[in-house]
């Protein structure tokens, strides 16, 4: 999509000059307009140029929600650079991995991450500055870095199409992350697909994902700037205060995971929010129950499910007005502007209602994987990208999802591997073997739980275990149980039969 010469970074100019009092962004106690925004980009962008970064350098971001995050996303993408959201979840192992993979030249952070930051910045020998951003807006570091940048128009003219805009890290099956590529064409294609939902610039967001995920970036921040929208972006989630901001802000919509939907109708002050100006709540990362969307359809709230991944952007599905009910169970219709599949083991279409691995292609497709040729070409066949889960088509063209082809755990909409949490268990000198599966939980849809045979001579219990393993990774990763065994069940071949232990963890215990 070269020809369309798309910058993503020029949607801010183009919105400072259409509407330039109008709110773009509110985080805390803060907000600025489409010109302060654009002015504050332009100062990012020009000051980066100025330490010597060139078109196609990274600029890493560990960084909570709020204004400096839309302000470095696109100035780096007028500028040409790309920016690597980081999790900031992540164990500093994890980030180490990361910033030594996709070698950024700077790393702009949040004050709340200063140790975490400096850590990192110091182990990778690519990063030639580091900025501390304070959590309150107030002076920092940032603050005196734009002060000193030049306001002039930051949008180079040589840059946008096909040139990358973003590398996100996505888990490995093979316990490493891997860099999806996605490009301005890419992120511009997904905000088409995106006003399939009705967003305006008369649009209010909430972003409540972490925009260090695709969904919260590109599903949720990226098309509301194309079109002037205004975006609130609070740095953490708090479940009161999510409702207390839907009534107060008049919120047209915003897109979470189930665990966050349900969070909201437990808590107390459900019934008397005024949610009157909500067009619909955008539920993914997991299926959405059926009693749940009821509930919320009682009080005239109308869900839309959909399914999507990093390497697509992320939309692959959607749903219409009034069709989550009729349709519960599914992920919706294909977008506007892309094309699913479902083929057998050798690639084959299968027919309506059959079962298979779901494919997809379109112009929201990433380019690839960083620095990795060799997955980007099982990845990517004939054009079609192969994501790995199992789904059907039905009737109607609504896509169903029933497995995941990879042994992916998803936990409250993050994706877990259970190979990266085998890789960290396998560590310990008295794991003799570990296998980890997802076990169903009402409040995060799964949860890791690690069988583990130990080695003789040792003597070790669970809660050693995942104290041992909480250290090394991730909150969300580590496995909520660990179940000590004698010896893990293999079938003839000596593969690990994972079907029986998710079994095994999802009866009810008598």
């Amino acid at each position: 999509m070269a020809e369309l010469n798309v910058n993503i970074g020029h949607w801010v100019r183009k919105n400072a000059r259409i509407y330039p009092q109008k709110i773009a962004t509110k985080s805390g106690n803060r907000s600025f307009t489409y010109a302060q925004l654009a002015e504050r980009t332009n100062r990012l962008a020009n000051g980066l140029r100025a330490l010597g970064l060139r078109k196609g350098d990274r600029v890493a971001l560990l960084m909570l929600n709020g204004t400096e995050y839309v302000e470095a996303v696109f100035a780096c993408s007028a500028a040409g650079f790309i920016a690597v959201p980081l999790n900031w979840r992540l164990g500093q192992e994890e980030i180490s991995f990361i910033l030594s993979d996709c070698a950024p030249k700077v790393l702009l952070h949040n004050a709340c991450f200063e140790k975490r930051g400096a850590e990192a910045a110091a182990g990778c020998s690519s990063i030639v500055r580091r900025l501390s951003i304070a959590d309150d807006g107030g002076p920092s570091p940032y603050e005196e870095f734009l002060a000193t940048g030049d306001t002039s128009d930051a949008v180079d003219p040589g840059t946008g199409g096909d040139d990358p805009h973003l590398i996100m890290y996505t888990a490995g099956t093979t316990g490493n992350p891997k860099g999806v590529v996605l490009t301005h064409a890419n992120c511009f294609w997904q905000s088409v697909n995106g006003w399939a939902l009705g967003v305006s610039p008369e649009t209010v967001a909430l972003v409540l994902l972490p925009m260090f995920h695709v969904g919260g970036l590109n599903g949720s921040m990226t098309p509301m700037i194309h079109v002037g929208a205004t975006v609130l972006l609070p740095p953490k989630f708090d479940v009161g205060e999510t409702l207390a901001t839907i009534q107060r802000e008049k919120v047209s919509g915003m897109v979470a995971v189930p665990a966050v939907f349900q969070m909201m109708y437990d808590h107390p002050s459900f019934a008397t929010t005024d949610m009157s100006s909500v067009q619909a709540f955008i539920s993914g990362g997991a299926p959405l129950s059926y009693e749940l969307i009821r509930k919320y359809h009682e009080r005239g709230l109308e869900f839309r499910q959909g399914y999507g991944l990093t390497e697509t952007s992320p939309g692959v599905t959607g749903m219409g007005p009034g069709e989550c009910l009729r349709k519960s169970g599914t992920a919706g219709r294909m977008c506007l502007y892309v094309e699913v599949k479902i083929v057998d083991d050798d690639g084959r279409d299968l027919p309506t209602g059959k079962a298979g691995e779901v494919i997809v292609r379109g112009p929201n497709v990433m380019a690839g994987y960083w620095n990795r040729p060799e997955e980007t070409a099982k990845a990517l066949k004939n054009g079609w990208f192969h994501s790995g889960d199992i789904g059907y088509l039905d009737e109607d063209g609504y896509l169903t999802l029933v497995d995941r082809k990879k042994d992916m755990i998803i936990s409250g909409g993050e994706n877990v591997y259970p190979a990266e949490i085998e890789k960290v268990f396998e560590q310990h000198p008295g794991v003799a073997e570990v296998a980890v599966v997802g076990r169903p939980d009402a409040k995060w849809g799964e949860v890791p739980v690690a069988f583990v045979v130990v080695r003789p001579g040792y003597q070790l219990d669970g809660d050693e275990l995942l104290k041992f393993c909480a250290e090394r990774i991730a909150k969300y990763k580590t496995p909520k149980e660990v179940i000590l065994r004698e010896a893990l069940p293999r079938n003839a071949a000596g593969k690990v039969l994972k079907p029986t232990l998710r079994r095994e963890v999802s009866e009810p215990k008598s």
